[in-house]
């Protein structure tokens, strides 16, 4: 039995030598694991830093998006070498006009007043930018007829290179060239079709050949937004621009075959934009030129030689009405001399808080050199009031940007035309008259529904102090005259009232 015993005991012994023996060698098999799975980790982790860091660079370098409204889409490279941007404007009217359908009078027709996708290419951070944009509205038109399918025209409403030179030297101009550049004479006019109230630029601006002031081709100088604090002034130079463009004339890229250059010129000071006075800061001074070099040269019927495209051939005024607009004072296509047909617009901007005045002066004059048939004159002013009544902010407040907001407008604008004497405007006005006094009074509403759309009404108010008379002329077609009046009627004017719907809005 002590024998037994003292096998088990030596047993005993030996397994617990073993198992002390086992555990160090075990303990060392454990931290040698530990240890690979440290250099593992650490592997791990430097391979994720450097999936992360290549991630990263991989990034940078993607085109970034970006969404401004008013100013569309952009997509632009990491490295800013290019950039592409999108936008769209689109304004829809229904009209309720008075006088005659068959006059091309309309009421309750949806039509497009614009439709303009733009596209803008950019190169060297916008060093080179290229401006393409589409007319496809029925006003410039989309099939490439007018709205009468009278006639043809381009559907190009931009085709133009800018050449940012400020980017160079801040005190360089912009420089653009191409077909369907723009040009400008005022803000005040009328502001901004997108965001304003007033419907359309004043009577005299818009028919008397400068309108928007597109032009067929030309070269534009602009220097925008200087500051002037360095001469003193507390403020800017918000722009000045000077052209050599075919204003009016000459289709998208197609020559007006003149050689004589018109040109253009505008400067807007805002003197007081950087002191810190709500009264005073808002001041903007403006003065427009557009001078226009009548050719003067007829070509007569059955001639091979090309007809000259001048746009400042004749003085014209129509009313607003969009699909059926009525002449209410013409001198007749070329009835104006050769020479130099200078058009001046000053004007004023106000801007306190949510109020906006508007103000200008306009005066068309012709050289009618070696014309008898009298000098002819256009003479106006306007003045017009924008005011955000309320948004939820509260009252007095709002923007085109801000959802629920309500803008009421307002202007008054008077324009006078003249011949010498109603035999030398015998042509349209039919000898009854050589003077008009035409004027025009507009209220406007409109809701911002989201920011840059707008939907609204427009009350246009038109006093005119002769029309002529006559089936087929303003008085019969607008409503004012009775059916085939006649000598009754000479030299009387009248009154009538358009109103229209609208939504619009700017991508």
């Amino acid at each position: 039995m002590k024998k037994r015993w003292l096998g088990f005991t030596g047993i005993g012994i030996l397994l617990v030598t073993f198992f002390f023996s086992a555990v160090p060698a075990r303990a060392e098999n454990v931290d040698e694991e530990i240890r690979a799975l440290k250099e593992h980790l650490a592997r791990l982790e430097a391979q994720q830093f450097e999936l992360k860091r290549e991630a990263t660079a991989a990034t940078e370098l993607l085109p970034t998006f970006s969404y401004r409204p008013g100013n569309g889409m952009m997509i632009e490279a990491a490295d800013k070498s290019w950039s592409v941007r999108f936008s769209m404007f689109a304004y829809f009217r229904t009209d309720f006009e008075s006088g005659r359908v068959g006059a091309g009078r309309t009421n309750g027709e949806v039509l497009g007043r614009r439709f303009r996708p733009s596209f803008f290419y950019c190169i060297d951070n916008c060093l080179y930018e290229i401006d393409a944009a589409l007319d496809l509205d029925g006003f410039g038109t989309g099939n490439a007829k007018n709205s009468t399918n009278s006639a043809t025209s381009s559907i190009l409403e931009r085709g133009v290179v800018h050449v940012h030179l400020e980017k160079i030297n801040p005190w360089l101009p912009t420089f653009d060239f191409g077909m369907d550049v723009p040009t400008n004479i005022s803000t005040a006019r009328r502001g901004s079709s997108a965001i304003n109230a007033q419907m359309e630029y004043d009577l005299l601006s818009r028919n008397n050949g400068f309108n928007t002031g597109r032009a067929g081709t030309g070269v534009v100088l602009s220097w925008d937004d200087k500051s002037l604090e360095g001469i003193g002034i507390p403020g800017r130079l918000a722009e000045f621009q000077v052209a050599m463009a075919s204003v009016g004339e000459g289709d998208d890229g197609l020559s007006s075959f003149k050689n004589r250059k018109s040109f253009t010129t505008y400067l807007s000071l805002q003197p007081m934009t950087n002191i810190k006075n709500r009264w005073l800061s808002g001041l903007n001074f403006e003065i427009g030129g557009w001078f226009c070099n009548n050719d003067g040269r007829n070509v007569p019927p059955g001639s091979t030689d090309v007809p000259v495209d001048n746009g400042c051939n004749r003085l014209m005024i129509r009313d607003h009405g969009d699909q059926g607009r009525q002449i209410l004072f013409d001198t007749g296509a070329n009835s104006v001399g050769k020479g130099l047909a200078p058009y001046i617009i000053p004007g004023l901007i106000y801007e306190v808080g949510p109020y906006k005045l508007r103000a200008i002066a306009g005066f068309q004059s012709f050289a009618d050199v070696g014309r008898t048939t009298g000098e002819k004159r256009g003479r106006n002013f306007l003045i017009g009031h924008d005011l955000f009544l309320w948004s939820p902010k509260g009252f007095l407040t709002g923007s085109v940007n801000t959802p629920g907001s309500i803008l009421v407008g307002t202007h008054f604008e008077r324009n006078d035309v003249s011949c010498e004497t109603a035999a030398r405007c015998a042509t349209i006005n039919g000898g009854e008259f050589h003077r008009d006094r035409i004027m025009l009074r507009e209220w406007d509403l409109w809701y911002f529904t989201a920011p840059r759309m707008s939907v609204g009404i427009g009350v246009l108010w038109y006093d005119a102090s002769n029309l002529r008379t006559g089936n087929g002329n303003a008085g019969n077609n607008l409503g004012v005259f009775p059916t085939n009046c006649g000598l009754a009627c000479r030299g009387r004017g009248g009154n009538w009232t358009d109103w229209m719907l609208n939504w619009r809005y700017t991508f």
